[in-house]
């Protein structure tokens, strides 16, 4: 009766902290690291966590990878290398607002497909908001964007995402598999994600050649990018090492499972070689000062916030609870991927889905060889990939996202996010409901 008691009174502590910690952030009652932080501090004041289980508890693999990217880009911009992708993405736009939507958005999709979608953010984000706030253009509709489309393009292979690789290992499912079998889906969400972010944003993404005035101020902010880049000292050997130890670190990760080792020593190696090789260019205080310590300091506090809720046995209540509703698989399907969808909005998909490998080979087990059993997969596969998108901490690459945006003067808070985000969320799981079950009754 006393254990039961106590076991109550942890479940009760760990929830009420994680939802206390997430209502400051959604409100930004304070700095969504100074909450993370102090909440994770009260589950071990409150005896949830030991100090030891805390630290255990910390992806020091994804901060790392994260450190060692952010420096990466740190050296890229000293370089130059942003300035000229700048003014030769600005050339071949001609200043067409669609056409560069279009082109990075495309670039996330894919780059992310085969990189980590943190990598690509890291990448693609800066270069961006130069670019845009350099045509004169608002970068918030294609920040948000672009964070959407990593974890979409993210979803279709099995590097693409973690929950992807745990999932694939685990379940023996191949790479080739999951572009087989989310290749369509996810090229529909693509597709209806594109068509509906140009919709709603249609006054700032509209093509510009029927309009004389933004076409002669496009080209006056054309020219004073190519004559800003022109003008800057640019040294052609420093940027071709940059560049060439940046794709080099990506070659690594794409071979990660050939090299065997982990992508945050990748990530490291790949920046440590490159400090070491222009240390006489760079001040590396200012580099390493230059690195988002609150946004690393964040993810360490939620990754505790997130183990305090496995701990005292949260999410295996949940994910056992949803199982056992039913026994109608076509149903089945759709409870894992909405529910997957909806938790990874709010709690790190990994611990998600690691609890929930386990319950799906039940329910293999149950069930005997189903021939659609494999629609279970592609159901928590999706609906933790694409649930990520629906809000700011649902996964890593949006909090790097709007962490870079803000460092840039563009404000993105939890709601302004959540204003395109949930819409677009909810289309992306509907497409994927309707992908299953077109499978499931008709293949």
């Amino acid at each position: 009766m006393l254990s039961t008691l106590i076991n109550h009174w942890d479940i009760a502590i760990a929830v009420g902290v994680f939802v206390l910690a997430f209502i400051a952030i959604v409100f930004e009652v304070l700095n969504k690291s100074v909450v993370a932080i102090a909440g994770a501090t009260l589950l071990i004041v409150t005896r949830i966590l030991t100090f030891e289980e805390a630290v255990e508890s910390i992806n020091f693999e994804i901060i790392a990878l994260l450190a060692g990217m952010m420096i990466l880009v740190e050296i890229a911009k000293e370089s130059g290398l942003f300035a000229l992708i700048n003014s030769h993405l600005a050339s071949f736009s001609k200043g067409n607002p669609f056409l560069i939507f279009l082109f990075f958005m495309l670039v996330t999709a894919f780059a992310s497909a085969f990189l980590d979608n943190v990598t690509t953010i890291l990448i693609v984000v800066p270069i961006t908001i130069a670019l845009v706030s350099g045509m004169g253009y608002n970068p918030f509709p294609y920040v948000i964007a672009e964070i959407l489309f990593s974890n979409i393009g993210g979803a279709l292979t099995l590097v693409g995402d973690p929950p992807n690789i745990l999932i694939g290992t685990m379940a023996g499912i191949s790479f080739n598999s999951f572009i087989a079998h989310l290749s369509l889906p996810i090229i529909l969400i693509i597709l209806l994600t594109l068509t509906t972010f140009y919709v709603i944003n249609w006054k700032d993404l509209k093509p510009i050649r029927h309009n004389l005035s933004k076409l002669f101020l496009s080209n006056l902010l054309l020219k004073k990018i190519h004559y800003q880049y022109c003008r800057t000292n640019l040294n052609t050997a420093y940027m071709i090492t940059v560049a060439t130890v940046i794709v080099l670190t990506i070659i690594g990760f794409l071979l990660q499972f050939i090299i065997d080792l982990p992508l945050a020593v990748i990530a490291c190696s790949g920046a440590f070689l490159l400090m070491i090789i222009v240390n006489k260019k760079i001040e590396v205080h200012n580099v390493f000062s230059r690195v988002e310590w609150p946004t690393l300091g964040f993810f360490a506090g939620l990754f505790v916030l997130v183990r305090g809720l496995e701990s005292v046995g949260v999410l295996e209540i949940i994910g056992h609870s949803l199982i056992g509703t039913t026994n109608n698989f076509a149903l089945l399907i759709l409870i894992v991927l909405w529910s997957a969808g909806i938790l990874s909005m709010v709690v790190d998909n990994i611990p998600f889905v690691t609890v929930m490998i386990p319950v799906i080979f039940t329910i293999q087990t149950t069930l005997g060889s189903d021939p659609h059993f494999s629609l279970l997969w592609w159901a928590l596969v999706l609906g933790a990939c694409l649930g990520g998108n629906g809000t700011i901490i649902g996964a890593s690459a949006n909090v790097i996202g709007v962490d870079l945006a803000r460092k840039h003067g563009i404000p993105i808070t939890f709601l302004s996010y959540l204003k395109y985000s949930l819409p677009l969320t909810l289309m992306a799981l509907t497409v994927s409901s309707v992908y299953l079950m077109v499978w499931y009754f008709y293949f």
